[in-house]
């Protein structure tokens, strides 16, 4: 009953909130369509990878330079990958787990590191157990992997200076959700949407890292999963995805005030999108890639599309 008069609630409030902010701009198309990638702003570039190709999982990296304002490819990855981790931290890329193209439909464990100074993935120490659909984020020297429905369930907390993980099992079971998304703000973990046996979630759990405990933020006006979010202007942005039974794909923008702890409408997206990736850089949002299908159909659906979210004021 609470949570049936929480949703009431918000569809009651949602057309008072429903103000569009800021607007949205062509950018550089990517050099080939991908769905199911991964992207990260390091040093001031932002860097696409992976994603599914029409037979298996594609291994190329793009990199945005805004100087340029186009993309350009780099070193590929070590093997094809989509829907596995990717972050910047310390000055490297980190992309870990994900769908292999050497395994098929089983998820890996491995991890691998790139420096941009000397375009060269090396090998790091694998995470614990195998994962994918998760996410993996950076915070004060540590890589934390948590989400995903299929591989191993909990968190994992990598010591990038030692090159060593830790099994958290004291993870919540509702976070093993597939497709959800994870931003850092303040020193804490939110992890938000995704689905669990084939139904998506408005949930939001935050992990506090100073203190190691969980607890809940306001849900999501809507559930969904395959959306992608980042941080910008101190607020969380949350971009389409599938809706709560993932047939249909949102073309919705949303965004989360941690101080008020509440959500509010934003302009929405051009047209449905899913599987995307996100990045912040100079204060404006790279919306990249994506598709208006999931699952078996994300392939053929793949976009090379690259929309520029900025703010108001900027």
């Amino acid at each position: 009953m609470r949570k049936f008069l929480t949703a009431l609630a918000l569809v009651c409030l949602w057309p008072a909130l429903a103000s569009a902010q800021g607007e949205w701009r062509d950018g550089p198309a990517l050099l080939s369509p991908r769905s199911g990638l991964a992207a990260a702003e390091l040093e001031g570039k932002i860097y696409a990878a992976g994603g599914a190709g029409l037979t298996q999982p594609r291994n190329e990296v793009e990199v945005f330079d805004p100087d340029l304002g186009e993309w350009r490819d780099v070193t590929a990855l070590p093997s094809g990958l989509e829907r596995f981790g990717m972050t910047a931290a310390n000055g490297r890329l980190y992309a870990a787990g994900g769908y292999a193209a050497r395994e098929g439909v089983r998820p890996i464990a491995d991890m691998w590191s790139y420096a941009p100074e000397t375009g060269v993935w090396q090998r790091e120490t694998a995470m614990p157990g195998p994962m994918a659909s998760f996410q993996l984020v950076g915070h004060d020297g540590h890589l934390y992997a948590l989400g995903g429905e299929t591989g191993t369930s909990g968190m994992f907390v990598f010591d990038i200076e030692a090159r060593e993980w830790t099994a958290r099992d004291d993870t919540p079971d509702d976070v093993s959700r597939r497709g959800g998304a994870a931003v850092v703000v303040d020193g804490r973990i939110l992890f938000i949407g995704g689905a669990h046996s084939g139904i998506a979630t408005e949930r939001v759990d935050v992990y506090d890292i100073a203190s190691g405990t969980w607890s809940q933020a306001a849900d999501m006006p809507t559930p969904r999963a395959g959306h992608a979010a980042v941080l910008s202007g101190g607020r969380i942005h949350v971009f389409g995805g599938r809706g709560e039974d993932l047939s249909r794909t949102l073309s919705d923008h949303i965004s989360y005030d941690p101080v008020t702890d509440s959500w509010r409408a934003e302009s929405e997206l051009r047209s449905p999108r899913t599987d995307a990736a996100a990045a912040t850089l100079n204060g404006m949002v790279y919306l990249v890639g994506g598709g208006a299908g999931g699952g078996f159909f994300a392939p053929f659906t793949a976009i090379d599309v690259t929309d520029i979210f900025v703010p108001d004021g900027h």
